[in-house]
């Protein structure tokens, strides 16, 4: 009865063997300098954004499943199982720090017991951001595992899927200025209200391309219902010129040193996304779909896997060599050793230490 909602492009994605060292930073002590932060000294995760951060869809098998938030499986908070089952940007984690914390388990809202510190709301817009920035910063201070004055926190912010989605309605109210500006208000919040600090800021994407894939009659009509301005294939290059602005508006702000007026605390550009376009398959040249859930919007865990991975070579590049595309089908990167020709640190890359 059902049939039609079944989802046939369920896949996983092959993660490769992660052979950096594990060891902890050099003095074996927590650094003073967020330009000196290990991996092995990061003690908390968190993450901000939309349904990309709260994980709809992830495991979905119909498109139905695309309301359920699978946040323990979630690229960059997600703590389900270990690297060997779930590529996420904690797992990776750790391997260097098993009492990381932070990370998401299970199913569930922003609300749900194992949302933890992944405050990321489906549906949100860059204009939510400073209200999940004072919920961060709450919950943080509230849980009594966290020391809030000397752990190393590791905060990941994504979002403007939704805002993109309502460009072609309101290009005033979702101007890539305001867009910065709401970003600011939450990364002063954080700025303001939390030591040791190292912020991700992931660009947003050109979302043209996956709103107007043709992925039969039910993700056409998601499409076409969650974001109609993208259907609309001609709204592509005003989509694009928008998802341009959107990504020199925020990295303008990033560079502009508003960020790195204390030594521990900084806010760094994560590029990976800038360039992505959907993947296409080698048999057919058409969309690989096995990227993404039954809605053919959302990512699945595959989708999920490629983005943790991209993450993390980003975070350890050096900061004039991040890739600005997904990195398929490539090996992890590893602190303070060359991969492909790849410079990278010793120590998680900043503009500061990367100069």
């Amino acid at each position: 009865m059902f049939d039609f909602l079944q989802h046939s492009k369920k896949a996983t994605y092959p993660i490769p063997s992660f052979t950096c060292s594990t060891g902890t930073s050099s003095l074996n002590i927590a650094p003073r300098s967020v330009h000196e932060l290990h991996p092995s000294d990061i003690k908390v995760v968190a993450a901000m954004g939309d349904s990309l951060t709260a994980g709809n869809g992830i495991d979905a098998l119909t498109i139905i499943g695309d309301f359920t938030e699978y946040r323990g499986r979630s690229w960059s908070i997600g703590g389900d199982g270990n690297l060997n089952s779930r590529l996420t940007l904690p797992n990776i984690l750790k391997l260097y720090n098993p009492n990381v914390r932070g990370w998401s388990t299970g199913t569930g809202n922003v609300n749900s017991a194992g949302a933890h510190l992944n405050v990321a709301v489906t549906g949100s817009i860059a204009a939510d951001l400073p209200d999940q920035a004072r919920m961060l910063v709450s919950r943080i201070n509230a849980d009594p595992n966290i020391n809030a004055a000397t752990d190393w926190k590791l905060v990941t912010l994504f979002i403007g899927g939704n805002d993109m989605c309502e460009f072609c309605i309101d290009p005033v109210k979702f101007s890539a200025a305001n867009y910065a500006n709401h970003i600011a208000e939450a990364l002063d919040i954080l700025h303001d209200n939390l030591a040791r600090t190292f912020v991700n800021v992931v660009l947003i994407f050109d979302i043209a391309p996956i709103a107007a894939m043709d992925g039969g009659f039910f993700c056409n009509l998601a499409h076409t219902l969650v974001c109609a301005c993208g259907k609309d294939k001609g709204n592509a290059d005003l989509l694009y010129d928008a998802s341009v602005a959107y990504q020199m508006e925020t990295t303008l702000l990033i560079s502009s040193g508003r960020y790195d007026t204390r030594d521990d605390f900084t806010a760094v550009i994560q590029p990976f996304f800038s360039n992505t376009v959907p993947p296409k398959s080698t048999e057919s040249g058409e969309i690989d779909l096995t990227y993404f859930s039954p809605d053919c919007f959302h990512f699945n865990a595959k989708g999920h896997a490629a983005s943790a991975l991209s993450l993390w070579n980003n975070m350890v590049e050096s900061y004039s060599e991040k890739k600005q595309e997904w990195h398929l089908n490539e090996p992890f990167y590893c602190p303070g050793i060359q991969t492909l020709g790849v410079r990278t640190g010793p120590y998680l890359a900043t503009s500061l230490n990367s100069a």
